[in-house]
């Protein structure tokens, strides 16, 4: 409770909240402020001690008591009622007046022009000057002067009329008191003034010190981001809010060949060509409109008339009021990306010519090559039913090997096909259950064999392309059970989780394949037995190895002769195949940038 009566007590005495509405930016002020409390605190105390010396020599029914006491009671209320009101201007100017007033009534008592007590006109001068200006301070000089110069004339004409503390004591005890009370409090004022000056002065060296080390370390800053901003290989360029250019750096100028003396007070317009997307512009346009930073690409043109393509970022730069002082542009060369995108896109557009080819390819080879085997076909076997009995063993037996060649030659047409699909056919990721796939895969393949399968409790699911994981899986458990040499074909299927992706085994129970011809069944048409002895067009394996291959995988075999083979692959836990068209600008001759979707399947 006492801590919180004291601090109160000082807030008033010091009118902490005065200096607070101030703040510490207005130096001017705060020093001004800080010298009238001096002054005020000052200006009391002198008063109080000359109403006590009045008092005491003539009691407290005189009429010079009774003004001293009452200019007294002025200041202490002058000083107080600051708080409230808040207007500082008149308040200087009241305690200025009333310590004016004390002075002048007090000299009626002091002998006139021998008052000791103007000593303190110097203090009350320099005050003025300080607190009210140079106006005011001239004009209380002037009053001074003129109430020297008129109690001068009165004390000649009048001085016997003067109550004069010189003349009521022959012994001088008076007189010593009033000198010893005025210079004392004299030195008193002019110590008080001129502390509070010199405290001032240093409020003010300190803050001027201050900001000079906040200006030399935003100086450095500066250094920094002015050799970055002149050595960067980016253009930049700083604009007013009418887009006037006022500032380039030294990109800029080997970006543009421009000089900074050619474009400064230009427009950036200026290097606009022909080529340039009018839309792209009127779209910067807008958004520096809309008080909103722009980035995007932008075709312009060099002083010597070549085009350029540049990566352009404008950024609004908003002042105390929130309103636009500067706009500040960085550019980035882009050319030679452009120039690869635009190759790109001529090589996807040669792509997608060329897979409109191939499928003009693929309709022939399905349609005009398999109808003359079909033919072959059918003419074989109405020769058979014409000629009859009249073929001998030998003939019938060619006749077979014929149509087995028909269906060899139609099966490797249809693997051809098939192959030349394998990675060019896409479809959408898909939630994958491999157990499900399996299980449906498995039953296919057992509705002609008496494979015996075994199959991991668990199986993952996997998100990908599920048409392509199941060629795989049939293609190599078609492969397990059709070479198999055993009366029951045993199939085991495994699978082990890796970091990123699954590894798939599939072994059978078969004759194993020779190491040296681990690599070759993978290519398309191999076989490791003649096509008489075993139908087969040597495509499957193919197919399996270039999907795997297009998805990021690995195939490989692992096998021992006359004991077991196994097809070990990795598959990617998210397939990254999912089809997505690769999208490009191109920079039409006369015309806008167009973005187009080009799809190579």
């Amino acid at each position: 409770m006492k801590n919180k009566f004291t601090s109160k007590l000082l807030d008033i005495l010091l009118i902490r909240n005065a200096k607070k509405a101030l703040g510490t930016e207005n130096l001017q002020a705060l020093q001004r402020f800080n010298l009238f409390r001096t002054f005020s605190l000052t200006a009391f105390l002198i008063s109080a001690l000359l109403s006590l010396q009045i008092l005491s020599m003539y009691g407290p029914t005189d009429f010079i008591f009774e003004v001293i006491a009452l200019l007294t009671l002025v200041i202490v209320t002058n000083y107080f009622l600051l708080e409230r009101h808040k207007n500082y201007k008149n308040a200087y100017l009241v305690i200025v007046i009333a310590a004016l007033l004390v002075l002048h009534v007090v000299t009626y008592y002091s002998g006139g022009i021998r008052n000791s007590g103007m000593v303190y006109m110097g203090g009350f001068i320099l005050t003025t000057f300080m607190l009210l200006g140079n106006r005011a301070g001239k004009i209380i000089t002037f009053i001074i002067v003129l109430n020297l110069i008129y109690f001068y004339i009165i004390t000649n004409l009048y001085g016997a009329e003067l109550k004069n503390i010189l003349d009521t004591d022959a012994e001088g005890k008076n007189l010593n008191l009033d000198y010893l009370l005025s210079f004392t409090t004299g030195t008193l004022l002019i110590y008080s003034l001129s502390n509070n000056l010199e405290s001032s002065k240093n409020i003010v060296i300190s803050s001027v010190m201050q900001s000079k080390i906040v200006l030399e370390e935003q100086n450095e800053e500066l250094k920094k981001l002015s050799l970055v901003a002149s050595n960067t290989d980016n253009a930049v360029v700083i604009t007013d809010p009418q887009g006037t250019v006022e500032w380039v750096n030294d990109g800029f100028t080997r970006l543009t060949g421009y000089s900074f003396q050619e474009i400064i007070g230009n427009k950036t317009t200026m290097l606009h060509g022909p080529m340039t997307d009018k839309a792209i512009a009127q779209l910067i346009l807008e958004r520096v409109q809309a008080r909103q930073s722009y980035s995007g690409e932008l075709q312009k043109m060099r002083k010597d008339g070549q085009a350029f393509w540049v990566q352009l970022t404008i950024t609004p730069i908003f002042d105390e009021q929130q309103l636009i002082s500067k706009f500040i542009m960085v550019e980035s060369d882009i050319t030679e990306r452009k120039m690869a995108e635009e190759k790109i896109a001529e090589y996807y557009r040669y792509l997608e010519k060329a897979n409109k080819e191939l499928d003009k390819f693929a309709y022939v080879v399905s349609h005009d090559l398999k109808a003359p085997l079909r033919a072959i076909a059918n003419l074989s076997t109405w020769i058979e039913e014409d000629m009859g009995a009249q073929f001998t063993a030998e003939t019938s037996e060619h006749f077979k090997i014929l149509k087995g060649r028909v269906v060899r030659m139609e099966g490797l047409i249809n693997g051809i096909l098939d192959y030349s699909r394998a990675d060019r056919i896409k479809s959408p990721n898909e939630k994958v259950d491999v157990a499900e796939l399996l299980k449906e895969t498995i039953d296919l393949a057992t509705l002609e064999s008496n494979a015996h399968f075994t199959v991991p409790d668990k199986l993952p699911v996997l998100m990908t392309e599920r048409m392509k994981l199941d060629q795989v899986f049939t293609n190599l458990i078609s492969n397990a059970i059709k070479h198999n040499d055993k009366p029951q074909a045993e199939i085991t299927i495994t699978c082990e989780e890796l970091q990123d992706e699954y590894l798939f085994g599939i072994q059978d129970n078969g004759p194993g394949i020779d190491p040296q011809f681990h690599e070759k069944v993978f290519v398309i048409f191999q076989t490791l037995q003649a096509r008489d002895n075993f139908e087969s067009t040597g495509v499957g394996l193919a197919i399996v190895k270039k999907i795997i291959d297009e998805t990021g995988g690995k195939i490989w075999i692992e096998s021992e002769m006359q004991q077991f083979t196994r097809f070990m692959f990795k598959w990617p836990k998210v397939s990254n195949t999912e089809f997505k068209p690769f999208q490009f600008s191109v920079q039409d001759k006369g015309t806008e940038t167009q973005s187009k979707a080009i799809s190579v399947a």
